[in-house]
């Protein structure tokens, strides 16, 4: 075996290895293998501490790879001219980049690593196998002590809410709670980024790796790519507690009080929805966003950015001027009538039917019919399908399914005759254009 297939292994591979090794400097030198589907844990660590899920890749099906490689349909408007060193404009309806500046080109990260030390503890959360509060340690207590670096106040010795910290973490970005996270979920930090990391090979973002928990190093060995922190962005998103407390401008945590979401787009760009910030001298300013408009929704990165609010407005804007994503037909939305001699059969489209598409595209839907569809015509029956053309190309399509059911009849000479005529009639396209 060689290529691709056997890199990923061997990443995989090494990640284990790296996560077994943070272990065994964790703990006792044996390990506890909770379940098939998980990676030994350090038996010093709670009980209930979770293991990696391994059979757990991207929730949008896609990888990096596969979304860069997607073309859109229509025009290619001019992207805006921005100040970061990396960028990325992903819209997830299609898995596709509609802008980017080296969006494959890993970067430092900043605390834009925490969607990953917040995700992957949320995970554990949710599969219930986590303490659901835990004591400071000491070293936790005293990471990030230093002018202008974030933390959330905490002390040593002190009991928090794990889900509690986890939203106080995500809306201010605390270094001392990045690290309280990872030593409750894993037992030490250098245990835990073994976790990230392997997390990450999981999710299929193979330019992403991580030296800390916090985002706080400078090591070019703790980086991703814009493309990768998009996607990255989109998993953590589809979590409920994560969407809420990323979308929140303020929000009010015990025992943190009043919290003010260090994300700037959540006020200075309406329809933004997330997600998190980063800045070190060396990284630069970074976010990764998220923006809903007219049932759309975007995902921006900006890495290594001079102004990130008005880089990631500019490619919002981009995004939402400058692509449309004509919708024609929705699943069970009525396209056609099919006509036979026995009754009118309505059809509706199995799936939805839409792209996105650059401005200016020439759009339009081609009904099909199926010529001659012999009785009995059940509920459910294929008889045609409807394809979405963008400047000439097919670019997508759905089967159009019977709505009703047509019994057989009796032999009716005059009603096959007429049927007969209806196939050849059926045979001529249907089009209608789609406004953008």
């Amino acid at each position: 075996m060689s290529g691709p297939t056997t890199g990923r292994s061997l990443r995989r591979l090494l990640a284990a290895v790296g996560l077994l090794l943070a272990l065994s400097l964790a703990g006792p030198a044996t390990a506890t293998v909770v379940e098939p589907t998980t990676v030994p844990l350090d038996p010093d660590a709670p009980a209930a501490a979770p293991g990696v899920p391994v059979d757990a890749p991207l929730q949008a099906g896609v990888t990096p790879e596969e979304v860069a490689s997607r073309p859109v349909p229509g025009p290619t408007p001019d992207p805006p001219t921005i100040s970061a060193a990396g960028a990325v404009l992903l819209d997830p309806a299609d898995g596709v980049v509609l802008a980017g500046v080296d969006p494959r080109t890993p970067r430092r990260m900043a605390s834009t690593t925490k969607v990953m030390t917040i995700l992957l503890a949320l995970e554990a959360v949710e599969s219930g196998r986590v303490p659901p509060t835990l004591t400071v340690s000491a070293e936790a207590a005293a990471t990030g002590q230093l002018p202008g670096v974030a933390t959330l106040g905490l002390t040593e010795g002190q009991v928090v809410d794990f889900r509690d910290l986890l939203a106080a973490d995500l809306l201010r970005s605390g270094n001392d709670g990045a690290v309280a996270i990872a030593e409750h979920v894993a037992g030490s930090e250098e245990a835990y980024v073994a976790m990230m990391n392997l997390r990450a090979e999981t999710l299929g973002l193979e330019d992403t790796a991580f030296v800390d928990s916090t985002g706080l190093s400078d090591d070019l060995a703790h980086h991703a790519t814009p493309l990768d922190l998009a996607l990255l962005g989109q998993e953590a998103m589809t979590h409920e507690d994560f969407a809420a407390w990323a979308g929140a401008a303020t929000l009010t945590v015990e025992p943190f009080g009043l919290l003010e979401n260090r994300n700037e787009m959540l006020t200075a760009y309406p329809g933004t929805t997330g997600i998190k910030t980063g800045y070190t001298e060396l990284a630069g300013l970074c976010l990764v966003a998220s923006a809903e408009r007219d049932g759309r929704t975007l995902y921006a990165v900006v890495l290594g950015s001079e102004d990130r609010v008005a880089d990631t407005t500019a490619l919002f804007d981009h995004g939402f001027t400058d692509y449309a994503r004509p919708t024609p037909l929705t699943p069970s939305q009525v396209a056609a009538t099919y006509r036979t001699a026995h009754g009118e059969v309505p059809v509706s489209a199995a799936e939805e039917l839409a792209r996105t598409v650059g401005g200016g595209a020439e759009v339009e839907v081609v009904t099909r019919l199926a010529p001659d569809a012999a009785l009995p015509i059940d509920v459910g029956t294929p008889l045609g399908e409807a394809v979405l053309v963008v400047d000439g190309q097919e670019v997508d399509r759905t089967a159009l399914l019977a709505d009703t059911a047509v019994a057989p009849a009796a032999d009716d000479a005059g009603a096959a005759l007429a049927d007969a005529v209806r196939a050849f009639a059926r045979l001529a396209e249907q089009r209608q254009p789609v406004a953008l």
